[in-house]
């Protein structure tokens, strides 16, 4: 071999012992790439929980400020100053002018008209939080970012009614940043972030934002983020200070409608057209499925529901599933997700509602058949065997996972189930902000509304991977809200939106009574059922691949379910309830009649204001509930039935009854026994329900509104009992019939009976005397009751009153002239009512302590006026 030969081969030799070098080191590369980003993704495990919390904050900050402000028009602050009347509010659009005379939502107008009703509740919502400003303020330090200071003024709204805590911001302005930027002349502009809160802690003028922490009537305590204040604010400087909501909902709302104005397929979708369907479709026949849960097998309508959706509903229109109280929504929703995860491993299925505590309950039910259901494991565990060979899907242990915001986690977490907490991003107690490209692993997602808001933010919709969309409780959403969880996040055809919930229930909470009357107050699911599609026929046939209508009931004692089924769903309901778990009351001592466990307990106490607040309470009805309390956890039910603490829940329609009840139960020792206000108990249910309806010889208020009546009257499993005045309640039809059952089935009680413990304080009262008393014009008997009249309505009495007064009521109408024309009107509509039935006088003096002392005449007038006098006169007070 000559040296040429010997010198090619051995360059060749090197070239080729580089290239396996290069090879060697860029695996190496590749494992110590593998290496260091798991060694990453440990470390960020194990990072201290203030550097976590603090980078994750500023992550969010960081998607937040991608979503615009949505600053109000100046024509809405125009139509603000006149109170949003119609001639203001057609200056917005042609659409929304066209709305107001047809009051039709359609595809072309949905985006314009529901982006003004938006408005109005937002702009309505500011003024609240602009009263709230406060001058001058002195700042208490209680800890190195927490700060406190007293509310001043004479407001006339309550903070505890309107900031919500760990949510809304305060912002301290100090004195040189309003003599360089003045506030606006429009106080709910001052709202609106300000250039000066980015500015150094150094600089003189910076604007320090906290957010609050605490609230009562007279106080509120703020906590400022690390690095968010100087190192010791300056205590002894005083500042204007402003509270204010961050919008998160209402910007996601206007985002919502600016995305579907984009969308016209999806308009189309949900405001699908007869035309869609042509044909009644037949019941369909049930599948072979091995349902999770047995008894849906005996359920037509819930089993109906579970084949449909996991076949696939229809792709022109939602599909709605339709279950008043007890019926079973949440089990056909649980049932169903685990049969898609089972059928299609590639599902993503997105779960949200409104409120945090309906996507627990559903959250927590997946979850423990993933922890006890074994076939269910065995076939996770064969699909993520296969998944590794085969093409890339969800991970074993990303079967679901649970967002919370982090609001709910600054509240704290202890209420939350531990297994739910393992498949959240809260697991450890830790928060954790979790990117849209890590939440594609997970199968299923469980959010509400505004958290999924946050993920559109993220752009979650570009992935394009949703296949099924959830909503709980839409009838308890306006359409604006269910339409977050929706827009950019349905994306494809194929992705099936389902609706469940009850617009018979309570809707959204809406501040604007001019939005809600506009119909802000409608939910989706509300609109679609009233289509002609969703219609149901004179023998009760829909079509099935766009709805089920649950009927059976599984909550409550027939008698229970009896009430609001007459009242509210047209007899349809059935109640299936098994009689040992809602007969518990039938040997009570207390009860009257077994087979109706319901009592109506007449009081006649005093409704009044709580001081600071305009919420109202009663004194004399919060005993009466306190002392049945007491009753049935010293005693039970009998029959071996005890009652415990959490088997009672006691329902009042205001706050200050609620804090009234709250405290005289802990003064008892029970501390466990829920108090809670309708809204709170909605979705929710206890074997006892007790309730207190406060309006004692007052306008109804609260409870005029049937849907909370439906609410109330739904929540009790075993016993319930209504505590309230039968001579206010009975001018509301729905009440009065719950009253008018408790007579006939001899459970209205008002008086003490033979073998039967009455509350002591309540006066021994005769029924048939009373009612005697009410029809008996010639009873002379003078029982006073005042009215208080407003402060700022000065009484005086007319020539022609004074004179039949002292005439011994000669005359047989009496008029009295009031600055006040409402309350002039108000007592001669009286009048004109008494004199055109010739039998009724009304006597009224000027007491000496500035109230109107009223005859018990006056009384009988109100219940024989009509009912717009009626509620006038009551007003009164």
């Amino acid at each position: 071999m000559n040296v040429s030969n010997l010198k090619r081969e051995l360059s060749s030799m090197k070239i080729q012992l580089s290239q396996m070098t290069n090879m060697v080191k860029c695996e190496q590369t590749k494992k110590n790439i593998r290496v260091r980003k798991k060694c990453s993704d440990d470390e960020e495990n194990i990072l201290s929980s203030d550097d976590e919390e603090q980078k994750q904050a500023q992550r969010l900050i960081g998607i937040m400020r991608e979503l615009p402000h949505y600053e109000p028009s100046q024509n809405m602050l125009h139509s603000m100053n006149v109170d949003f009347d119609d001639e203001s509010l057609a200056v917005e659009s042609t659409n929304f002018r066209t709305y107001l005379e047809t009051q039709q939502l359609d595809s072309e107008n949905v985006c314009s008209v529901l982006s003004t009703l938006i408005s109005i509740e937002d702009v309505s919502n500011m003024q609240l939080y602009a009263q709230l400003m406060q001058p001058n303020v002195f700042l208490r330090k209680v800890n190195k970012l927490c700060y406190s200071f007293v509310l001043r003024g004479n407001t006339q709204i309550n903070a505890e009614d309107v900031v919500v805590p760990n949510v809304d911001e305060a912002v301290l302005i100090p004195k040189a940043s309003l003599e360089e930027s003045p506030l606006s002349t429009q106080p709910i502009l001052a709202l609106l972030p300000h250039k000066h809160e980015a500015l150094p802690l150094k600089n003189p003028m910076r604007r320090y934002v906290a957010t609050v922490e605490q609230v009562t009537r007279t106080s509120i305590q703020l906590k400022f983020k690390r690095g968010g204040v100087r190192g010791d604010l300056t205590i002894t400087e005083r500042y204007f200070v402003i509270l204010r909501s961050r919008r998160t909902s209402f910007r996601f709302m206007y985002r919502a409608m600016q995305l579907l104005q984009e969308s016209p397929c999806l308009r189309r979708y949900l405001f699908p057209n007869k035309t869609l369907q042509t044909v009644v479709s037949k019941e369909k026949s049930s599948s072979n499925v091995i349902l999770f849960n047995p008894s849906i097998v005996s359920n037509m309508e819930q089993l109906q529901a579970v084949d449909q959706i996991v076949d696939g509903p229809s792709t022109e229109a939602p599909y709605i599933i339709f279950g008043p109280p007890g019926t079973g929504k949440t089990t056909i929703i649980v049932e169903a997700i685990l049969q898609l995860r089972l059928r299609y491993p590639r599902s993503r299925i997105l779960v949200t509602a409104g409120s945090n505590s309906a996507c627990d309950t559903i959250a927590v039910r997946i979850c423990q058949y993933f922890a006890s259901n074994v076939r269910l494991q065995v076939h996770l565990k064969n699909r993520a065997i296969e998944s590794r060979l085969v093409t890339e899907d969800v991970e074993l242990n990303h079967q679901l996972i649970r967002l919370f915001s982090r609001s709910v986690y600054a509240k704290g977490l202890n209420s939350v189930d531990p297994l739910l907490l393992m498949h959240s991003n809260c697991a450890n107690y830790k928060y954790k902000h979790l990117r849209v490209d890590k939440l594609r692993k997970y199968g299923i997602i469980v959010a509400t509304l505004c958290t999924v808001g946050r993920l559109v933010t993220e752009n979650v919709g570009k992935f394009n991977f949703f296949t099924h969309v959830f909503i709980d409780e839409a009838g308890a959403s306006t359409e604006p809200e269910a339409l977050i969880g929706i827009v950019g996040i349905k994306q494809q055809d194929a992705c099936h939106v389902i609706l469940s919930g009850d617009h018979k229930q309570l809707g959204a909470v809406i501040k604007s009574n001019r939005a809600a009357h506009l119909g802000l107050r409608h939910s989706l699911i509300e609109r679609l059922l009233r289509c002609e599609l969703y219609a149901v026929d004179a023998n009760g046939n829909y079509d099935h691949t766009l709805q089920t209508r649950l009927r059976l009931n599984y909550r409550s004692h027939p008698a229970i379910v009896g009430l609001y089924n007459k009242l509210y769903y047209n007899d349809e309901l059935i109640a299936q309830a098994p009689p040992s778990q809602v007969n518990l009351a039938a040997k009570w001592r207390m009860l009257p009649n077994a087979d109706f466990p319901i009592i109506f307990q007449a009081t006649h106490g005093v409704t009044r204001r709580e001081d600071h607040t305009t919420s109202s309470l009663n004194m004399l009805e919060a005993q009466v509930v306190c002392w049945y309390v007491k009753q049935l956890l010293s005693f039970g039910l009998g029959g071996g039935n005890c009652v415990q603490q959490q088997d009672i829940g006691i329902v009042a329609p205001y706050a200050a009854q609620c804090r009234l009840l709250n405290e005289l139960l802990r003064n008892q020792g029970y501390y466990d026994v829920e108090v809670g206000s309708v809204e709170n108990y909605q979705g929710r249910e206890k074997p006892i329900i007790i309730a207190t309806l406060v309006r004692s010889f007052a306008n109804i208020g609260f409870m005029r509104n049937p849907r909370r009546v439906n609410v109330l009257l739904s929540r009790a499993k075993s016993l319930m009992i209504l505590v309230g005045n039968p001579v206010t309640l009975r001018y509301h039809s729905d009440i009065n019939y719950v009253i008018n059952q408790c007579k006939l089935h001899g459970n209205y009680l008002f008086k003490k009976k033979d073998g039967l413990q009455r509350p002591c304080f309540l006066k021994d009262m005769n029924l048939e005397d009373i009612e005697e008393g009410d029809q008996d014009e010639s009873d002379e008997e003078v029982k006073m009751w005042y009215a208080k009249m407003p402060q700022d309505i000065p009484i005086a009495f007319s020539k022609s009153l004074q004179e039949a007064n002292t005439t011994n009521n000669r005359s047989s109408s009496s008029s009295c002239s009031c600055s006040n024309s409402f309350a002039t009107e108000s007592l001669t509509e009286s009048s004109s009512s008494c004199e055109s039935s010739g039998s009724i006088n009304i006597n009224t003096v000027l007491a000496e302590n500035g109230k109107i002392t009223v005859h018990t005449n006056f009384l009988r007038a109100c219940a024989s006026a009509c009912k717009f006098t009626k509620q006038k006169l009551l007003q009164l007070q």
